[in-house]
This record gives structure tokens, C-alpha cells and sequence, in this order.
């Protein structure tokens, strides 16, 4: 074994060590440990998170004076592991702060537009205080969840608060969300689904909006998503979102969350009959081994096999019908007309531009020929 794979697996013990707030974890030694430290942090950014950690537990003190001595102090392309931890995390405050604001005001005014609107991920777990300092959770951008038959008024309301639309082109995969709209260094994407229409099945819009309710939260009173339907998103966005499974790649922020929102009234059989029925029951039951292993949360809630939907094969195409076949199940999505009449027939008049029922049939398209396969042994 390599040294720089010894010193990611080291640093792997430690970052979760710290996150977990295990004082009995050590700290990198030697430049060479805590490069492989703060590349990993930092990579899932995670390196606010460890700041807040340590902070809390008293194992780092770092007055805004010392950091500035230090900075100075340090020779030319070096840099004081402490300091560069602490800096993530100042510059996260600023950050997370006028996320939350821009997000708090953009559900307020919609709601005052009578647009119903559930705030995603990152903005909903804050909003409810998953996360104790909301600086220790790296946002990228803000996640809306719209109703389809709403999404371009929701855009059009967007561009009148003062955004435009973000040059960078939509991913042909994402055909659960319309153009990026961005306001200087924030980001909104509105969707119209949670996730993509692959894996929709998991969480249906409509089915969220229905389970959704008023939260008073710690910036005000919102409509928000249900816990189960907020754990079910998290965990299918962080390991089938891309139809590539991440769970080798740990992807550790978002099993970070998962054992932030393990005290929810989640409802663990819902949430098990879910991807059991989509046929990745095995995904789930990863994910919650995976969080336990790494961020010690007391075992799994729900009991199920690592061969939960091994014998499950999937041909992707519309609605899901389960069958029996040869000892085997199929969930057969039967294939639909992907027209856009028939898109705003379904979602009603208009429900969105031309280019998300256009990217929703190429999508539909491309898989309908090639999800066929054995799940599993």
C-alpha cells in the first residue's frame, strides 16, 4: 500500500473522528498528514464543519489576532493548517448568511405571489436547524422546489427580485429542474421534481407537496417538506442522483447530514418500502451501515439485507408496474409519448417551457434502450 493512500485512509479516521466529536482522535502530524487532511475536508466541504468541531469541543483556539500573525508570519507558499481550517469557516459565515437571506426572501415573496414553494437540501435543513451553526454547512447554492404547472412563473418572479439566467447550460441529465438562475454569487435552481426522472418514483413532487406543512423555523414560518420525504431526497440525491452509485466515493457530507436528521420523525418503513420498491433497497441500507461506521450514530434504525433488490431488474420508461416474472421482479416503467402536448395535457397549461418537456423526452429516450440490467448477485 502506497504512502498517499495510507495517508488518505488515516485521514479518513481522523476527519470523521473530528466530525463526530471523538476526543480521542489526534490531529495530523507533519505537513504531508495535514495535506491529505484538509484535501479531503476540503473536497466535501467539510472543512467549516471540522472548524466548528474542534471549536466547540475546545481543541482549536484561534483569535482572529493569531490568525492574522500567523498568516504573516508564514513563509511565501506555505500556509498554518489551523489557520487555513479557521479561514474556511469565516468565510462561510459570510457566505451561508446571505444565502439564507436571499433564500428566506425569495420563499417569502413567493409566497406573497401566491407560488407554493418547499426550500430543498441544504436550505431546509438549515431552516429547521439540522446544524447547529449554520456556518459549518458548505452551501453551494440555493434548491427550490416549485409545482410544474408553477415553475415559469416562479422563473419569470425570480428574474423580476434582480436574477438572470446562469450562462452555464443545463445538464442534459437534469430534467428534474429548470435553468440555473443566478444573482451575483448565488445560485437558485427551481425544481419541479426532487430528483431525476429516474429515480422520481422515490419521491414524487406532487406526492411531497401533499405530505408538505407550515414549520415555524428559525427564520420564520414556511412551507416545508415532511422528514421522511427530506431524508429520502438526501440520501437519493447523494447515491443514485447521476445513475452511477457513490457509496464507494463516500460521500461524506451528506452521510454527515444523514445522522443530523436521524432524530426527525422519519418514517422508517415508508422510507424502506421506497427504494425497496425502486429496487435499490440495497442503496439505503448502505448509506445507513456507511453513516454508522463512519460518524458512530448507534446502528441503523431499520433492519434490512445488503441484498435488499437483488433480485430486482429494471427497465426504465414511465409508470412502474411491477411483475413476477420467472422468479424474478420486474418494475416495468411502461413507455409514455414524451410530446410536449402530452407534457402540458399532464401537468396542465403551461407548465413550463418547451425545453423541459424536450429534455424530459430525450432523457426518457436514452434509457428506455439501455437501463435493462441485473441488480445485485
Amino acid at each position: 500500500m502506497t504512502a498517499p493512500v495510507v495517508r488518505r485512509a488515516h485521514s479518513l479516521t481522523t476527519l470523521t473522528g473530528v466530525l463526530r466529536g471523538d476526543a480521542t482522535t489526534e490531529l495530523p502530524v507533519g505537513s504531508a498528514g495535514w495535506a491529505a487532511f484538509l484535501e479531503l475536508a476540503s473536497a466535501h466541504g467539510l472543512l467549516p464543519a471540522v472548524w466548528a468541531a474542534l471549536r466547540d469541543a475546545d481543541r482549536m483556539v484561534m483569535p482572529e489576532a493569531m490568525a492574522v500573525a500567523l498568516e504573516r508570519a508564514a513563509p511565501r507558499g506555505r500556509a498554518v493548517p489551523e489557520v487555513v481550517i479557521r479561514r474556511a469557516y469565516d468565510a462561510n459565515v459570510d457566505r451561508v448568511q446571505r444565502l439564507l437571506e436571499i433564500g428566506v426572501d425569495t420563499l417569502t415573496r413567493f409566497m406573497g405571489a401566491g407560488v407554493p414553494a418547499l426550500p430543498l437540501k441544504g436550505l431546509h435543513t438549515l431552516l429547521v436547524g439540522a446544524w447547529p451553526d449554520p456556518a459549518a454547512r458548505t452551501m453551494v447554492d440555493l434548491d427550490i422546489l416549485v409545482h410544474a404547472e408553477t415553475a415559469t412563473r416562479a422563473f419569470d418572479l425570480l428574474q423580476d427580485f434582480g436574477f438572470e439566467e446562469h450562462p452555464e447550460p443545463i445538464g442534459e441529465h437534469a430534467d428534474h429542474h429548470l435553468p440555473m438562475l443566478r444573482n451575483g454569487d448565488v445560485t437558485v435552481e427551481l425544481h419541479t421534481e426532487l430528483l431525476v426522472s429516474r429515480w422520481n418514483s422515490l419521491a414524487p413532487a406532487r406526492n411531497v407537496f401533499a405530505r408538505a406543512a407550515e414549520r415555524s423555523t428559525r427564520l420564520g414560518r414556511f412551507l416545508m417538506a415532511d422528514d421522511t420525504d427530506t431524508f429520502v431526497h438526501l440520501v437519493a440525491h447523494a447515491q443514485l442522483q447521476e445513475d452511477t452509485y457513490r457509496l464507494l466515493g463516500l460521500p461524506l457530507r451528506p452521510l454527515l447530514e444523514t445522522t443530523l436528521l436521524l432524530d426527525t420523525a422519519i418514517d422508517w418503513g415508508d422510507a424502506q418500502a421506497r427504494f425497496e420498491h425502486a429496487g435499490v433497497g440495497h442503496v439505503l441500507a448502505a448509506h445507513l451501515d456507511a453513516a454508522h461506521r463512519l460518524f458512530d450514530t448507534g446502528g441503523s434504525p431499520i433492519p434490512m439485507s445488503r441484498r435488499a433488490g437483488a433480485h430486482t431488474r429494471v427497465v426504465e420508461a414511465g409508470v412502474a408496474v411491477p411483475r413476477a416474472v420467472d422468479g424474478w421482479t420486474y418494475l416495468v416503467r411502461l413507455p409514455h409519448s414524451f410530446s410536449e402536448p402530452r407534457m402540458v395535457d399532464e401537468f396542465g397549461p403551461g407548465a413550463g417551457p418547451a425545453w423541459l418537456w424536450q429534455s424530459r423526452a430525450r432523457h426518457a429516450a436514452r434509457r428506455v434502450s439501455v437501463r435493462v440490467g441485473r441488480r445485485g448477485n
